[in-house]
Protein backbone atom coordinates (compact mmCIF):
# COMPACT_ATOMS: atom_id res chain seq x y z
CA UNK A 1 0.00 0.00 0.00
CA UNK A 2 1.17 3.59 -0.93
CA UNK A 3 2.18 5.61 2.55
CA UNK A 4 0.36 8.58 1.51
CA UNK A 5 -2.59 6.55 1.39
CA UNK A 6 -2.20 4.49 4.70
CA UNK A 7 -2.21 7.78 6.97
CA UNK A 8 -5.21 8.80 5.74
CA UNK A 9 -7.19 8.43 8.51
CA UNK A 10 -4.23 7.04 10.46
CA UNK A 11 -5.92 8.12 13.84
CA UNK A 12 -8.51 5.33 13.52
CA UNK A 13 -6.34 2.54 12.01
CA UNK A 14 -5.54 -0.36 13.72
CA UNK A 15 -1.67 -0.33 13.02
CA UNK A 16 -0.32 -3.85 13.06
CA UNK A 17 2.69 -4.91 14.87
CA UNK A 18 5.42 -4.69 13.13
CA UNK A 19 5.57 -3.76 9.28
CA UNK A 20 7.88 -2.89 6.41
CA UNK A 21 8.23 0.67 4.78
CA UNK A 22 9.88 0.87 1.76
CA UNK A 23 11.27 4.46 1.23
CA UNK A 24 11.58 6.40 -2.13
CA UNK A 25 10.91 9.90 -1.23
CA UNK A 26 12.22 10.68 2.31
CA UNK A 27 9.59 14.07 2.37
CA UNK A 28 6.57 11.30 1.92
CA UNK A 29 8.35 9.12 5.05
CA UNK A 30 8.86 12.42 6.94
CA UNK A 31 5.47 13.38 6.79
CA UNK A 32 3.61 10.36 7.90
CA UNK A 33 6.25 10.38 10.71
CA UNK A 34 5.06 14.21 11.90
CA UNK A 35 1.54 12.75 12.09
CA UNK A 36 2.45 9.69 13.89
CA UNK A 37 4.35 11.74 15.89
CA UNK A 38 1.13 13.57 16.71
CA UNK A 39 -0.89 10.84 17.81
CA UNK A 40 1.52 8.47 19.58
CA UNK A 41 4.61 8.38 21.44
CA UNK A 42 7.12 7.74 18.53
CA UNK A 43 10.39 6.77 19.13
CA UNK A 44 13.40 6.81 15.95
CA UNK A 45 16.28 3.80 16.06
CA UNK A 46 18.90 3.02 13.76
CA UNK A 47 18.88 -0.37 12.62
CA UNK A 48 22.56 0.00 11.46
CA UNK A 49 23.45 0.31 15.15
CA UNK A 50 21.26 -2.38 16.23
CA UNK A 51 21.76 -6.75 16.03
CA UNK A 52 18.70 -8.75 16.56
CA UNK A 53 19.54 -8.98 19.99
CA UNK A 54 19.62 -5.21 20.99
CA UNK A 55 16.77 -4.36 18.90
CA UNK A 56 14.83 -7.22 21.09
CA UNK A 57 15.77 -5.66 24.12
CA UNK A 58 14.88 -2.50 23.55
CA UNK A 59 11.39 -3.23 24.38
CA UNK A 60 11.46 -3.17 28.23
CA UNK A 61 8.66 -4.27 30.35
CA UNK A 62 8.09 -0.41 31.71
CA UNK A 63 7.80 0.57 27.94
CA UNK A 64 5.10 -2.08 27.69
CA UNK A 65 2.58 -0.84 30.08
CA UNK A 66 2.16 2.75 28.99
CA UNK A 67 -0.85 4.20 28.58
CA UNK A 68 -0.20 6.05 25.04
CA UNK A 69 0.59 3.78 22.59
CA UNK A 70 4.82 3.69 21.36
CA UNK A 71 5.56 3.68 17.97
CA UNK A 72 9.42 2.87 17.02
CA UNK A 73 10.65 3.79 13.42
CA UNK A 74 13.47 1.73 12.65
CA UNK A 75 15.46 3.58 10.01
CA UNK A 76 18.26 1.80 7.73
CA UNK A 77 16.84 -1.77 8.48
CA UNK A 78 18.48 -3.15 5.60
CA UNK A 79 21.24 -4.68 7.86
CA UNK A 80 19.14 -5.60 11.02
CA UNK A 81 16.56 -7.36 8.65
CA UNK A 82 19.78 -9.41 6.81
CA UNK A 83 20.71 -10.43 10.59
CA UNK A 84 17.82 -11.95 11.24
CA UNK A 85 18.02 -15.84 9.76
CA UNK A 86 15.47 -16.96 12.71
CA UNK A 87 11.78 -17.11 10.48
CA UNK A 88 10.07 -17.08 14.85
CA UNK A 89 12.41 -14.10 15.47
CA UNK A 90 9.11 -11.77 14.36
CA UNK A 91 6.60 -13.79 15.63
CA UNK A 92 8.40 -13.53 19.13
CA UNK A 93 8.94 -9.88 18.48
CA UNK A 94 5.25 -9.36 18.32
CA UNK A 95 4.34 -10.91 20.89
CA UNK A 96 6.22 -8.74 23.35
CA UNK A 97 4.86 -5.62 21.55
CA UNK A 98 2.16 -5.15 23.99
CA UNK A 99 0.39 -1.46 23.26
CA UNK A 100 3.64 -0.87 20.86
CA UNK A 101 3.76 -1.06 16.88
CA UNK A 102 7.45 -1.21 14.73
CA UNK A 103 7.98 0.58 11.13
CA UNK A 104 11.61 -1.27 9.90
CA UNK A 105 12.26 1.48 6.99
CA UNK A 106 14.52 0.34 4.08
CA UNK A 107 15.32 2.17 1.38
CA UNK A 108 16.37 -0.66 -1.19
CA UNK A 109 13.70 -2.03 -3.39
CA UNK A 110 12.18 -4.79 -3.13
CA UNK A 111 11.02 -7.67 -5.44
CA UNK A 112 8.05 -9.27 -5.50
CA UNK A 113 10.09 -12.57 -4.71
CA UNK A 114 12.23 -11.30 -2.05
CA UNK A 115 9.24 -10.24 0.45
CA UNK A 116 7.88 -13.66 -0.57
CA UNK A 117 10.88 -15.36 1.14
CA UNK A 118 11.85 -15.43 4.44
CA UNK A 119 12.03 -13.90 6.55
CA UNK A 120 9.89 -11.35 5.16
CA UNK A 121 7.20 -13.65 4.20
CA UNK A 122 6.68 -14.01 8.11
CA UNK A 123 7.22 -10.50 8.96
CA UNK A 124 4.38 -9.39 6.51
CA UNK A 125 2.20 -12.01 7.89
CA UNK A 126 2.25 -9.99 10.92
CA UNK A 127 2.43 -6.76 9.12
CA UNK A 128 2.14 -4.08 6.38
CA UNK A 129 4.15 -3.73 3.37
CA UNK A 130 3.99 -0.08 2.37
CA UNK A 131 5.78 2.15 -0.23
CA UNK A 132 6.60 5.79 0.92
CA UNK A 133 6.42 6.51 -3.21
CA UNK A 134 6.40 10.40 -4.38
CA UNK A 135 3.25 11.57 -5.75
CA UNK A 136 2.97 12.14 -9.55
CA UNK A 137 4.42 15.46 -10.96
CA UNK A 138 1.29 17.07 -11.28
CA UNK A 139 0.37 16.71 -7.73
CA UNK A 140 4.27 17.98 -6.58
CA UNK A 141 3.64 21.38 -8.82
CA UNK A 142 0.12 21.92 -7.39
CA UNK A 143 1.56 20.97 -3.98
CA UNK A 144 4.79 23.50 -4.12
CA UNK A 145 2.28 26.38 -5.97
CA UNK A 146 -0.19 26.11 -2.78
CA UNK A 147 3.01 26.35 -0.49
CA UNK A 148 3.39 29.97 -2.27
CA UNK A 149 -0.20 30.67 -2.97
CA UNK A 150 -0.52 29.68 0.96
CA UNK A 151 2.30 32.48 1.97
CA UNK A 152 0.70 35.03 0.06
CA UNK A 153 3.47 34.98 -2.57
CA UNK A 154 3.20 34.30 -6.81
CA UNK A 155 5.65 32.79 -8.74
CA UNK A 156 6.06 32.79 -12.18
CA UNK A 157 4.49 29.81 -14.68
CA UNK A 158 8.01 29.65 -15.96
CA UNK A 159 9.86 30.02 -12.22
CA UNK A 160 7.97 27.24 -11.05
CA UNK A 161 8.66 24.62 -13.79
CA UNK A 162 12.69 25.64 -13.78
CA UNK A 163 12.56 24.96 -9.69
CA UNK A 164 10.73 21.41 -10.17
CA UNK A 165 13.49 20.80 -13.14
CA UNK A 166 16.44 21.50 -10.96
CA UNK A 167 15.20 19.66 -7.94
CA UNK A 168 14.03 16.59 -10.38
CA UNK A 169 10.35 17.30 -8.45
CA UNK A 170 12.30 15.76 -5.37
CA UNK A 171 9.68 17.06 -2.50
CA UNK A 172 12.48 17.41 0.38
CA UNK A 173 14.35 19.33 -1.47
CA UNK A 174 11.95 21.62 -2.95
CA UNK A 175 10.62 22.67 0.54
CA UNK A 176 14.18 23.52 1.31
CA UNK A 177 14.50 25.62 -1.56
CA UNK A 178 10.93 26.88 -1.44
CA UNK A 179 11.75 28.13 2.44
CA UNK A 180 14.53 29.97 1.29
CA UNK A 181 12.66 31.68 -2.00
CA UNK A 182 10.53 32.69 0.78
CA UNK A 183 12.87 34.21 2.80
CA UNK A 184 14.74 36.05 -0.17
CA UNK A 185 12.81 38.52 -1.61
CA UNK A 186 9.04 39.93 -0.89
CA UNK A 187 6.65 39.90 -4.02
CA UNK A 188 6.69 37.88 -7.35
CA UNK A 189 9.31 35.33 -7.56
CA UNK A 190 10.61 34.97 -11.17
CA UNK A 191 13.53 32.70 -12.97
CA UNK A 192 16.36 34.67 -12.36
CA UNK A 193 15.27 34.70 -8.37
CA UNK A 194 15.09 31.19 -8.38
CA UNK A 195 18.37 31.17 -10.03
CA UNK A 196 20.20 33.18 -7.72
CA UNK A 197 18.44 31.17 -4.61
CA UNK A 198 18.40 27.36 -5.44
CA UNK A 199 20.67 24.65 -4.97
CA UNK A 200 23.20 27.48 -3.77
CA UNK A 201 25.12 24.22 -2.09
CA UNK A 202 26.50 23.89 -6.09
CA UNK A 203 28.54 26.41 -7.99
CA UNK A 204 26.20 25.10 -10.61
CA UNK A 205 22.51 23.55 -10.64
CA UNK A 206 21.74 19.59 -11.98
CA UNK A 207 19.75 21.76 -14.51
CA UNK A 208 23.22 23.46 -16.25
CA UNK A 209 24.28 19.43 -16.34
CA UNK A 210 21.64 18.43 -18.44
CA UNK A 211 22.26 21.25 -20.89
CA UNK A 212 25.19 20.77 -21.39
CA UNK A 213 25.12 17.30 -21.86
CA UNK A 214 22.39 17.39 -24.36
CA UNK A 215 24.33 19.95 -26.03
CA UNK A 216 27.11 17.41 -26.64
CA UNK A 217 29.47 19.96 -24.50
CA UNK A 218 31.38 17.06 -22.90
CA UNK A 219 34.24 19.30 -21.15
CA UNK A 220 30.74 21.72 -19.70
CA UNK A 221 29.11 18.55 -18.72
CA UNK A 222 32.41 17.02 -17.04
CA UNK A 223 32.95 20.49 -15.06
CA UNK A 224 29.28 20.73 -13.74
CA UNK A 225 28.98 16.84 -12.79
CA UNK A 226 32.28 16.95 -10.75
CA UNK A 227 30.89 20.47 -8.75
CA UNK A 228 27.48 18.35 -7.93
CA UNK A 229 29.28 15.66 -6.71
CA UNK A 230 31.77 17.76 -4.51
CA UNK A 231 28.47 19.81 -3.44
CA UNK A 232 26.78 16.56 -2.32
CA UNK A 233 23.62 16.01 -4.65
CA UNK A 234 24.16 12.21 -5.45
CA UNK A 235 24.80 10.91 -8.75
CA UNK A 236 21.92 9.01 -9.21
CA UNK A 237 19.47 12.09 -8.77
CA UNK A 238 21.62 13.76 -11.40
CA UNK A 239 20.72 10.02 -13.88
CA UNK A 240 17.06 10.50 -12.78
CA UNK A 241 17.27 13.75 -14.54
CA UNK A 242 19.14 12.82 -17.27
CA UNK A 243 16.96 9.42 -18.38
CA UNK A 244 13.77 12.16 -17.60
CA UNK A 245 15.08 14.43 -20.38
CA UNK A 246 16.36 11.20 -22.33
CA UNK A 247 12.77 9.94 -22.29
CA UNK A 248 11.14 13.12 -23.19
CA UNK A 249 13.72 14.00 -26.01
CA UNK A 250 13.51 10.62 -27.61
CA UNK A 251 9.20 11.17 -27.86
CA UNK A 252 9.43 14.61 -29.04
CA UNK A 253 11.45 13.22 -32.10
CA UNK A 254 9.88 10.05 -32.94
CA UNK A 255 6.38 11.45 -32.94
CA UNK A 256 6.95 12.97 -36.01
CA UNK A 257 3.64 15.56 -35.03
CA UNK A 258 3.29 19.15 -34.82
CA UNK A 259 5.75 20.10 -31.74
CA UNK A 260 3.36 21.90 -30.15
CA UNK A 261 0.92 19.46 -29.76
CA UNK A 262 3.65 16.96 -28.84
CA UNK A 263 4.81 19.33 -26.01
CA UNK A 264 1.41 19.22 -24.58
CA UNK A 265 1.05 15.63 -24.52
CA UNK A 266 4.98 15.59 -23.09
CA UNK A 267 3.71 18.21 -20.00
CA UNK A 268 5.91 20.58 -21.53
CA UNK A 269 4.03 23.94 -20.92
CA UNK A 270 6.90 26.22 -19.94
CA UNK A 271 8.21 28.78 -23.18
CA UNK A 272 12.28 27.94 -21.26
CA UNK A 273 11.82 23.98 -21.29
CA UNK A 274 10.28 24.01 -25.03
CA UNK A 275 12.94 26.09 -26.37
CA UNK A 276 15.46 24.11 -24.41
CA UNK A 277 13.90 20.96 -26.14
CA UNK A 278 13.70 22.33 -29.92
CA UNK A 279 17.16 23.27 -29.60
CA UNK A 280 18.17 19.40 -28.15
CA UNK A 281 16.13 17.88 -31.00
CA UNK A 282 17.83 19.52 -33.47
CA UNK A 283 21.33 18.20 -32.32
CA UNK A 284 19.95 14.52 -32.08
CA UNK A 285 19.14 11.75 -34.20
CA UNK A 286 16.39 9.03 -33.41
CA UNK A 287 18.96 6.35 -33.82
CA UNK A 288 21.72 8.55 -31.53
CA UNK A 289 18.57 9.02 -28.67
CA UNK A 290 17.59 4.90 -29.25
CA UNK A 291 22.01 4.69 -27.84
CA UNK A 292 21.31 6.91 -25.60
CA UNK A 293 18.08 5.23 -23.94
CA UNK A 294 20.22 1.41 -24.03
CA UNK A 295 23.33 3.05 -22.69
CA UNK A 296 21.18 4.71 -19.62
CA UNK A 297 19.42 1.04 -19.00
CA UNK A 298 22.92 -0.78 -19.24
CA UNK A 299 24.63 1.97 -16.54
CA UNK A 300 21.68 1.38 -14.49
CA UNK A 301 21.74 -2.59 -14.40
CA UNK A 302 25.71 -1.76 -13.36
CA UNK A 303 24.45 -0.07 -10.35
CA UNK A 304 21.76 -2.42 -9.65
CA UNK A 305 22.73 -5.52 -10.15
CA UNK A 306 26.72 -5.11 -9.87
CA UNK A 307 26.86 -2.36 -7.14
CA UNK A 308 29.23 -0.22 -9.23
CA UNK A 309 29.69 3.04 -8.00
CA UNK A 310 26.84 5.44 -8.92
CA UNK A 311 29.64 8.14 -8.78
CA UNK A 312 32.33 6.44 -11.40
CA UNK A 313 29.93 5.40 -13.44
CA UNK A 314 28.12 8.46 -14.28
CA UNK A 315 31.07 10.30 -15.16
CA UNK A 316 32.35 7.23 -17.63
CA UNK A 317 29.11 7.19 -19.26
CA UNK A 318 28.70 11.00 -19.66
CA UNK A 319 32.52 10.69 -21.67
CA UNK A 320 31.98 7.57 -23.24
CA UNK A 321 28.51 8.73 -24.66
CA UNK A 322 29.00 12.55 -25.66
CA UNK A 323 32.82 11.08 -27.36
CA UNK A 324 30.20 8.92 -29.78
CA UNK A 325 27.62 11.28 -30.33
CA UNK A 326 30.16 14.07 -30.98
CA UNK A 327 32.29 11.34 -33.82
Amino acid sequence: MNLIEYQKGLENRDIKPINLVQVEDEYVLKAFVDKLSNLYEVKILWGDQLDRKSFFSVFSEGEMFTKKKRVYIVKRAEELLRSVKDVGYFLSLTKRLKNASVFLVVSEKLTKAQLEKEPLKTLLSAGDFLEAKPPNKKKIKEIVKNRFEKEGRQIEDQALDYLLEITSYNLMELKNEVDKLLLYKEGRITVEDVKKVCISSAEYTVFDLVDAFFNKDLERALVYLSSLIRAGVHPLQIQAVIISYALKLFSLVSSGQDKEKAFAELGLTSPYLKHSFRSYAEKFSLEELRFLIFKLHNLDTLEKVYFADPGESLRRFVIEYLRYARS
